[in-house]
């Protein structure tokens, strides 16, 4: 008896974490082990459906070397949700992530992710398309100083795939070229973007602001769609990467690297649905 003949099916692929991070060094104390879960977290399973991710009122404090709280939030909620429709499949991810602090330093108010990929049914449609209801970064302060984050969403449009982004930037002008190619890492004067180890990466950041006491603000600076700030580390912002039809945001990403070292993120999404058989 012959074996019945293979029938297309969607793989679903989607995930968010509202919050997590990892402390290795605090003050002058090295090889320590500080993992805090990902908080609010989203896997859609391959069949598709809805999943859900929530924390409320969560604190990690230590007591060694000094008492501190390493990360503390109000609230966070997470979705992922796959659907199939007459004509398209969408998966989805949100996340909404309210008043977080890290190493009672850096405080932000309101986080929001939102990205929706679509790949329609049409035979002749290969690549998704992404779309999304608005990100936000809100209400960041680094100790006294006020974090103004203006965001610019059109990249994200044209984010379906790796080949859907080169061809965008190749689009561009030169004098939109000139301006954003920091947000690519891509040198101004070409058109083809940069692929570093087989991805592209940029920012939605177009622009930050910093305003707070001029004595709190020496020990800081904007460089690109990031933040150096002495004795707490980097703070990227925006940022996403691209490999074939996968993407995936994480709107605050930190390398910490002063009197608490390690890294953590706020607010990230990732979809790579794509078509099989079964």
């Amino acid at each position: 008896m012959s074996p019945a003949p293979a029938q297309e099916r969607y793989l679903y692929s989607g995930q968010t974490v509202g919050a997590s991070a990892h402390f290795h060094r605090l003050d002058d104390v090295e090889n320590l082990n500080h993992n805090i879960p990902a908080l609010g977290a989203s896997v859609l399973p391959v069949t598709g459906g809805l999943a859900k991710g929530h924390a409320g009122n969560y604190c990690y404090m230590v007591d060694y070397p000094r008492h501190r709280t390493l990360l503390a939030v109000r609230r966070i909620d997470s979705s992922a949700e796959g659907r199939e429709l007459p004509d398209k499949y969408e998966t989805e991810v949100t996340a909404e992530i309210e008043s977080i602090h890290v190493l009672e330093k850096l405080h932000i108010d309101l986080v929001q992710l939102h990205m929706l990929s679509t790949f329609g049914k049409s035979k002749n449609k290969t690549e998704p398309i992404v779309s999304t209801n608005g990100n936000k970064i809100q209400g960041m302060r680094l100790g006294n100083v006020n974090v103004t984050i203006a965001l610019d969403e059109e990249p994200l449009k044209s984010s379906g795939s790796k080949a859907q982004l080169a061809a965008f930037y190749k689009e561009q002008t030169a004098d939109y070229r000139r301006l954003h190619a920091y947000r690519f890492g891509t040198p101004p004067d070409t058109d083809e973007l940069a692929s570093s180890h087989g991805i592209h990466t940029y920012s939605l950041v177009r622009e930050i602001t910093l305003d707070g006491p001029p004595e709190e603000m020496e020990s800081m600076w904007v460089e690109g769609y990031s933040i150096r700030w002495k004795g707490f580390g980097r703070i990227i912002l925006g940022e996403v990467v691209v490999k074939g039809n996968n993407r995936q945001i994480t709107l605050v990403r930190l390398a910490m690297g002063s009197n608490g070292g390690g890294t953590g993120s706020v607010g990230c999404g990732q979809t790579n649905g794509q078509l099989g058989s079964s």
